[in-house]
């Protein structure tokens, strides 16, 4: 008990430092790239009067109209962020010693978006747990521990979709290797009470690869019985057709329901990921209305 006390200790630490690092070299990257950020000023257009300031005509806006448009500055509102990752026992898994398992990195994503977002003066809840929509800075130390505390186990495969309130943004984390009915149900679900989201796709790249070779006796994460088999080589093939299918089904999916879809492969760099996030996250709440 006590050396598992001393384990989640360690692990807490070690993951804010982590995030706190890449929500820093994101940062960068972002302001570098000349981004927009969230929480700040963004535009929308009037059709140009009589009297207007002609230095606030947008000329790249007019260009595609017969009406000039000037740029009115309006503020932004405060976002309501859930953030949901899988934690069933399938995101337990690394294929190799030196890589990070797949439910570290969701973690790791997790913490660095709701760091940027929280920065921003955003509010981010964590879909599962007992921390209420908050802006705070102690709101970091919350859902770091709460991210280090939170099991594996088979029945949290699935967010708790009554959680998340209508009109507020939601970012799924995981690595959805179950039903892709039931993905869909979800995603209609949210996305019928006018939630903004996202998928996060977290993969090992052997999941993807399947580099095995030769007899292999495969052992399930989630109580599966082994399964042995005498030359994987002969199998890759038909699992590969497979792998893509699903991945593929769950992209579909979730751009049908204007949803944006990311896929993660464990062994990549994380900055850019974060970055294409963060964009994602801002283009679907702004405003571009012409009065």
């Amino acid at each position: 008990m006590r050396l598992q006390a001393e384990k989640l200790v360690t692990i807490a630490p070690d993951l804010k430092i982590r995030a706190n690092k890449l929500a820093n070299t994101v940062w960068e990257g972002i302001h570098n790239r000349n981004k927009a950020g969230i929480g700040d000023n963004f535009w929308q257009f009037k059709k140009y009067e009589y009297g207007d300031p002609v230095h606030l005509i947008d000329w790249k806006k007019s260009a595609k109209s017969s009406s000039f448009f000037i740029q009115e500055q309006e503020l932004s509102t405060v976002q309501n962020i859930n953030i949901w990752r899988d934690s069933s026992s399938s995101m337990n898994y690394s294929s190799r010693k030196n890589l990070d398992k797949k439910i570290y990195i969701a973690n790791l994503i997790t913490l660095v978006l709701s760091m940027i977002f929280i920065k921003q003066s955003e509010k981010v809840k964590i879909n599962g747990s007992n921390i209420n929509y908050s802006n705070s800075e102690e709101a970091i130390n919350l859902i770091s521990d709460q991210l280090s505390n939170i099991k594996t186990n088979n029945n949290n495969f699935e967010p708790n979709i009554e959680e998340i309130d209508n009109g507020s943004n939601c970012i799924l984390i995981g690595d959805f290797l179950y039903s892709t009915e039931n993905i869909e149900k979800i995603i209609k679900n949210l996305s019928s009470r006018n939630i903004n989201g996202m998928l996060i796709h977290i993969i090992d790249p052997a999941e993807q690869k399947f580099p095995f070779k030769g007899r292999v006796n495969f052992k399930g994460v989630e109580g599966e019985n082994p399964h042995l088999i005498g030359n994987a080589e002969s199998v890759q093939k038909e699992y590969l057709k497979k792998f893509k299918k699903h991945s593929d089904t769950i992209k579909i999916i979730t751009e049908s329901y204007k949803w944006n879809y990311f896929m993660h492969i464990t062994d990549q760099e994380l900055v850019e990921l974060i970055i294409k996030i963060y964009t994602s996250f801002i283009n679907s709440n702004t405003k571009d209305i012409e009065i």
